[in-house]
């Protein structure tokens, strides 16, 4: 473990865009609300931020991306108001030991099933790690539901992933403005994020030198024809407007529509093909294999080789299901969704390779459901934001969480056991 000393002075980062004041706490330095990228267009293309002169305040995170109200907003570190989240939302959020020095950087790519969550969210809040691991982290808002999976009609596939890749390129340029190596990045993600890191493994090598897939769901991709299914039931629900130019609530609408039309009650095999079933048996919508941007399916590239050959760590839970138990989503099988990919992807990976379980069990219930190992408790204790109901507090659970820390920290540094 490293320990950082508590910054002092002014929290600058001069970087080559413009010069940033955050703010310094928690024995750490902070900067939040940083453009990656230039104000979002609808349905278009992220394009890179333009300079500034003079100091910018980076002390409050930016909107969330447009979002409906999430199904997961009462799991203690993800609440989050979608009345707060506007089209302006590509930002970041970035955590610091100091300015100065060239340390790891961890760019983490938060959960929420692509309608749901955002970079800013208490449970991945990154000054543990900064403070006590020494690393630089970042956290990154990208567009979700139909502004960022919108398939054809012109729009550019994935702008999601598009976003994301946008982030990349950012730390690229800025990491060491904030004290970091960009040499050494590390590429993670939880869920929904833990998913695009295996979809950027395969269509972004080269910005990242490690990666962690955090409970991903590897069959969490939709075909073309499953894309322009749900695309088109959007459409129809905004009754031939065009989608660029309707009241965002009513494209929030049409995607409620859209969504509510994959659902589907009871069990759904993660390896299902076609027709309307959620993504990987969980997933609402996700991103398109669409032979572009992203080429082929990233399970395929990892069996073929082709993707990223980046030290890989994939986590799951030992429960991970009982999370979407305890919101109404029956006939869910851990083992089919996360367990078994997880181990799959692993085994396939032409790179060192691990697969984590976490067995901690939360105290939690949720109407009537005890959480026990499921979907998320792992999160806070890999990034230390533990202490919270999710994960329950006291000795055992901090010594758990410093355990997983230090190994998920050594993991990011680039230690000896990849």
């Amino acid at each position: 473990m490293t320990s950082a000393r508590t910054p002092a002075g002014p929290a600058l980062a001069r970087t080559p865009l413009g010069t940033l004041r955050g703010l310094a706490e928690g024995g750490a330095l902070a900067f939040k609300g940083v453009r990656y990228a230039a104000p979002a267009r609808r349905l278009t293309a992220p394009e890179p931020a333009t300079p500034w002169d003079g100091v910018r305040d980076a002390v409050t995170p930016g909107p969330p991306a447009p979002q409906r109200p999430g199904r997961m907003a009462w799991v203690p570190g993800l609440e989050l108001d979608p009345a707060t989240s506007a089209e302006d939302c590509l930002h970041l959020n970035v955590w610091t030991p100091s300015c100065e020095g060239s340390r790891p950087v961890l760019v983490f790519l938060h959960g929420g099933a692509f309608v749901f969550g955002s970079g800013a969210q208490a449970m991945y809040d990154g000054t543990a790690l900064a403070r006590d691991h020494g690393l630089v982290v970042v956290t990154v808002n990208y567009r979700l539901g139909l502004p960022g999976l919108w398939y054809g009609d012109g729009v550019p596939a994935n702008l999601a992933l598009r976003d994301q890749i946008a982030a990349l390129n950012w730390v690229r340029g800025n990491a060491a403005a904030f004290g970091g190596d960009p040499a050494r990045v590390t590429l993670a993600g939880h869920s929904a994020g833990g998913t695009c890191v295996l979809a950027l493994m395969t269509c972004a090598p080269g910005l990242f030198a490690r990666a962690a897939a955090m409970s991903p769901v590897p069959y969490g991709f939709l075909t073309p024809g499953q894309a322009r299914a749900w695309t088109g039931t959007a459409a129809e629900a905004l009754g031939g407007r065009d989608p660029y130019e309707v009241p965002l609530a009513d494209l929030m609408a049409a995607e409620a529509a859209a969504v509510g039309a994959r659902a589907e009650p009871g069990h759904v095999s993660a390896r299902a093909g076609s027709g309307a079933a959620a993504a990987g048996g969980l997933l609402p919508v996700a991103p398109v294999v669409d032979g572009d941007l992203l080429a082929v399916h990233p399970v395929d590239a990892i069996r073929a080789g082709t993707a990223a050959p980046v030290p890989l760590l994939v986590t799951t839970t030992a429960e991970e299901t009982r999370l979407f138990t305890a919101i109404g989503q029956e006939g869910l099988d851990t083992q089919e969704i996360f367990g078994g990919p997880a181990d799959e992807i692993v085994t396939a990976h032409r790179a060192p390779a691990r697969h984590l379980v976490c067995r901690h069990r939360s105290p939690m219930s949720h109407d009537g459901v005890a959480l026990g190992a499921c979907h998320l408790v792992d999160v806070p204790l890999y990034l230390g934001t533990h202490g919270t109901p999710l994960t329950g507090d006291g000795p055992a659970v901090a010594e758990t969480a410093r355990s997983m820390s230090e190994e998920f920290a050594r993991f990011c540094r680039g230690g000896k056991e990849d």
